[in-house]
């Protein structure tokens, strides 16, 4: 297998896997959100809060879509917006604990679902797929 093929299977498993993930947390999950409002989700669990500006970066997606995305989130109960405590005019927006609570609740799913197929591997397999893939993570930042 050369090395566009192995890229190839590659992206498609990790891609299939990620699949699994999403739908065995969106089953169990009362109120399920988009693929994009996860990713805007666990970003502002990273940096605790974010203008809707540099959400809208991080996404790059225009702010009046980011705008758009929040008010759902904050319908929700999953975000909240406030002032700045530097500058008043400046509105932050953070997760809430349930969206905190959301997070957690996938997180623990996902391990549940991956437990099962992991015993599969020898801890010797485990701790050189870990590696190989904290790794891959590693140069993946370097690089971009």
């Amino acid at each position: 297998m050369d090395k566009k093929e192995a890229l190839e299977h590659f992206v498609a498993h990790l891609q299939a896997i990620n699949r699994h993930l999403r739908h065995a947390s969106h089953s169990r999950t009362p109120q399920p959100v988009t693929r994009v409002q996860w990713l805007l989700l666990r970003h502002l669990r990273r940096r605790e809060s974010c203008t809707i500006g540099q959400l809208a970066e991080h996404l790059n997606v225009r702010s009046s879509t980011m705008s758009q995305m929040i008010d759902r989130l904050e319908k929700a109960g999953l975000v909240s917006r406030g002032t700045d405590a530097d500058d008043a005019r400046v509105k932050m927006v953070c997760l809430t604990e349930s969206g905190m609570d959301m997070i957690r609740q996938s997180e623990a799913q996902w391990i549940e679902e991956l437990s099962g197929p992991f015993d599969h591997f020898s801890d010797q397999e485990r701790e050189q797929l870990v590696d190989l893939i904290s790794r891959l993570h590693a140069y993946m930042r370097e690089s971009g």
